[in-house]
């Protein structure tokens, strides 16, 4: 065999193992959001009528008064206005989806309705969740804590490979 096939050769098999594994690097670490919220909840989900017709509430006065829309100000390069979050119960974790944007002259525009806090537990007074942040057009899931102020604000932090940030989330 020449050489140069064997070269060729050995370049393409090298190419095809690195491409390879760079997709599946890619691969994992584009986590569905919503395929792992779902998954969860198939994999948790009881009844919510039990056999004797009467309804189990799965309301808790403690940990729901979260439920609501709520505001956060940015003041970033790229953004500097106001996002505002509807939080809502489903199953056992509180979701926050985007609903609206408003920019500092006061006009606003709805939002995409995306899913952008999984909070998954939450006692009252502090939670733990997964956040989504969007960093030069990627999209990444970070832990995140939440800690309440008062009924009506909330800080979330995070801190994300070096990258941490405490948002400051006010009821609406």
């Amino acid at each position: 065999m020449k050489d140069s096939t064997l070269l060729f050769r050995s370049l393409a098999t090298i190419v095809f193992i690195v491409g390879i594994a760079h997709l599946a690097s890619y691969a994992s670490q584009k986590d569905d959001i919503n395929y792992n919220y779902q998954e969860s909840i198939d994999s948790n989900q009881k009844s919510v009528f039990p056999e004797d017709g009467k309804s189990k509430s799965n309301n808790n006065p403690e940990t729901d008064y979260i439920i609501g829309k709520w505001k956060v100000n940015y003041n970033i390069e790229d953004f500097n206005g106001s996002v505002f979050y509807n939080i809502k119960k489903e199953g056992k974790y509180f979701n926050a989806y985007t609903y609206q944007y408003q920019d500092k002259n006061g006009n606003t525009e709805k939002a995409e309705g995306l899913k952008t806090l999984i909070i998954k537990s939450f006692d009252g007074y502090q939670g733990k969740g997964v956040y989504t942040i969007e960093y030069e057009q990627q999209q990444y899931q970070v832990d995140c804590q939440i800690d309440m102020v008062d009924e009506n604000t909330f800080k979330l932090s995070y801190d994300y490979y070096g990258y941490s940030d405490v948002e400051s989330w006010k009821r609406q």
